[in-house]
């Protein structure tokens, strides 16, 4: 980490009317008002620790996909959301580290979330370029990660997601695009790449072919860059034009399977040294005595939702036993207080954003997301007071 240039920023570089400007000059960026909280700073990360995030990330991906894993995770599949002609490898895998120290007192990665599922690729890129851009720091950072130019990183988003179709052909497919908090993203990915949204409601099902509206016209849906969320879409009652387990005529950009089969499913099953000790809760012999020392997470949700920090014998004896299996408890995780803010000192989350195209033998750490805040828990629904959020993660020395 760089804590001299994150007290820097916040004494020489931040001021109130600077950060409501980068604000507005962000908004026009993405091209929408950005709705949740964007932190008053960018975390800065050194080169060395940078390294250290992208091989544990790396590492952790290949675990997931040994053939022990690969066996295991066919339990995370319900048959009813089990899609045809999965990939051999996700496309995207994406790892969020929570900072901790080890006995030492030196900062370690450990694993809070993982998923087979894409993330803000096209926000991030723009935000911290914005950052730069804006700020004109008086030393080099880059916004990468292995060492990717602006050119390269915007090319490999292109081969992954649109591949050799026609953009009409490809869609960013999501239930009610333009009403999610991550619309900023899908703007974001329209302007680098040229992908566009579909709602998953007004697809068109012929035989075994989709087809969307583009000018006017229908148009056949060759490639799928798919930020739906099944669950999501159950819990909301929405029906959907077609069946999960239709063999469509269609490419999967990041085969919907890999959402359930990287995921807190696969905590259990890891041995990485960043990995908390995780337990299913259907395999529990008894509730441990150091109840004190895990949380309780649901396997399939997002953003931090149904996380129990503080879990109670009740609480667990609350949860059905047809349920059970759907929760781990995790080890708890110290998080570091290792970033300076004018109202204290907080803690982070570092997400490493990774592609894996078929060709390659292991993924590539592309782009990175940061999350920090002063309380249990990092996502950007708990962090609404100033000073925390999230925001971008700069590398330099």
């Amino acid at each position: 980490m760089l804590p001299e240039f994150q007290r820097k920023f916040a004494d020489q570089y931040y001021s109130e009317d600077k950060y409501t400007r980068f604000l507005k000059e962000l908004d026009i960026e993405v091209g929408m008002h950005i709705e949740y909280r964007v932190c008053e700073m960018p975390i800065f990360v050194s080169n060395t620790f940078r390294k250290v995030l992208e091989d544990s990330a790396v590492a952790v991906a290949l675990e997931c996909m040994t053939p022990s894993h690969l066996a295991a995770s066919d339990g995370s599949l319900k048959p009813q959301h089990t899609v045809p002609n999965q990939n051999e490898k996700p496309l995207f895998v994406i790892v969020d580290f929570a900072l901790s120290v080890d006995e030492h007192g030196n900062y370690i990665p450990k694993v809070v979330e993982l998923q087979g599922f894409p993330s803000l690729f096209g926000y991030q890129f723009l935000l911290a370029k914005k950052l730069k851009q804006f700020y004109k720091f008086d030393q080099t950072f880059s916004h990468t990660f292995s060492n990717l130019t602006d050119n390269e990183y915007i090319q490999l988003l292109h081969k992954a997601i649109i591949g050799t179709h026609d953009p009409d052909e490809t869609c960013l497919l999501e239930y009610q695009p333009e009403k999610q908090k991550t619309r900023p993203d899908f703007l974001s990915m329209k302007r680098l790449i040229g992908v566009e949204e579909t709602d998953i409601c007004g697809v068109k099902l012929e035989g075994n072919r989709l087809f969307h509206k583009r000018n006017g016209k229908w148009v056949q849906i060759k490639r799928i860059f798919n930020r739906a969320i099944i669950d999501e879409l159950e819990e909301n009652n929405v029906q959907i034009p077609f069946s999960w387990t239709d063999d469509l005529d269609v490419e999967w950009a990041g085969h919907p399977n890999w959402y359930f089969r990287i995921s807190k499913y696969s905590l259990p099953f890891l041995t990485h040294k960043s990995v908390p000790k995780s337990i299913f809760l259907n395999t529990l012999d008894g509730i441990p005595d150091d109840l004190d020392n895990y949380v309780l997470k649901p396997l399939f949700s997002f953003a931090g939702k149904g996380v129990i920090i503080n879990p109670t014998p009740d609480d667990i004896r609350s949860i059905s036993n047809e349920q059970r299996g759907n929760y781990v408890l995790q080890e708890r995780i110290t998080y570091a207080e290792s970033i300076y803010t004018p109202m204290g000192m907080n803690k982070v989350e570092l997400r490493i954003m990774m592609i894996w195209l078929g060709e390659w033998d292991a993924p590539v750490p592309v782009m990175s997301l940061a999350r920090t805040g002063r309380g249990p828990l990092m996502g950007a629904r708990y962090n609404s007071i100033e000073w925390t959020g999230a925001n971008g993660c700069l590398f330099g020395e």
